[in-house]
């Protein structure tokens, strides 16, 4: 495996740490200031409106799990794009919320660190396996 890919898997699992404890600050510095995101509903939103809603969660939510699986990346250079299957468990202003997400993260190294450029995630409906879109043949 490229060296590149193996620092992006690093990466991918500070994120995962960091959106697991909902770290405000370190998501702001993760996400980069053009950083576009389409939510699973379709709507495509900038990095005020995503950090809106990071906020909101850290203030109001708990997070019971998250976990991360089937993560593959491919390295292009300063850029780099990961996938995966996000599994998510939170109660959120007292309801119970569980939903697994398929998710693709556009990564570019920007001086000497990578931040997310572009994010999609796509909801998967219960504890189903991802879809054929989700996952990538080698």
């Amino acid at each position: 495996m490229p060296e590149i890919e193996k620092e992006i898997l690093r990466i991918e699992e500070t994120l995962t740490q960091t959106e697991m404890k909902l770290d405000v600050e370190a998501l702001d510095r993760i996400y980069a200031d053009d950083i576009v995101v389409t939510s699973p509903v379709g709507v495509c939103v900038d990095k005020p409106a995503v950090m809106d809603e990071v906020r909101l969660a850290a203030a109001k939510a708990v997070i019971g799990k998250y976990d991360k699986d089937d993560l593959k990346v491919r390295a292009f250079g300063d850029t780099a794009v990961s996938s995966y299957r996000m599994t998510a468990e939170a109660t959120f202003e007292g309801i119970e919320i569980k939903q697994s997400f398929c998710i693709t993260n556009v990564w570019m190294k920007r001086g000497d660190s990578w931040q997310i450029v572009a994010r999609h995630t796509a909801s998967l409906a219960g504890d189903q396996t991802p879809s054929p879109g989700c996952e990538q043949t080698s």
